[in-house]
């Protein structure tokens, strides 16, 4: 059986679910039940109508690449990813959320281009990012 909706606890940390979550990698995004408004990054209350009531919610995993660009040498722990592919896609249930393209010649990413949830583990945490469909 699978969960709907969680409810989101505004006495703890908002985003620690999230994570808690994608280390499992299960994807969750807010919902407001007041005005119906999907949301990403995770906030205490709703970015359009600034209600509280808020659900955790599965989206799809569908979006579409909205803006990209593409890091030709990247420093610290990402200096042996590059070239890599930095993005703002657009979830299939509205919101938009800064992620990388992995799996694709950079090359060939381009804006419409439909991505699919995926996660990968970067510096001991579990981040979702997206390949093509």
């Amino acid at each position: 059986m699978s969960i709907e909706s969680v409810p989101v606890d505004p006495a703890v940390d908002v985003d620690a679910f999230f994570w808690q979550e994608c280390a499992r990698r299960v994807f969750w995004v807010q919902q407001c039940t007041a005005c119906g408004q999907w949301q990403h990054y995770p906030r205490a209350i709703c970015s359009h109508c600034w209600s509280a009531d808020l659900v955790w919610r599965r989206p799809s995993g569908r979006a579409v690449v909205k803006t990209f660009s593409v890091v030709q040498r990247g420093s610290g722990g990402f200096a042996n990813l590059a070239p890599y592919v930095v993005a703002l896609v657009e979830l299939a249930e509205g919101p938009t959320m800064m992620t990388n393209i992995v799996g694709a010649d950079p090359g060939q990413v381009a804006i419409g281009l439909e991505v699919g949830l995926d996660f990968e583990e970067r510096n001991g945490r579990t981040v979702p990012v997206f390949r093509t469909a």
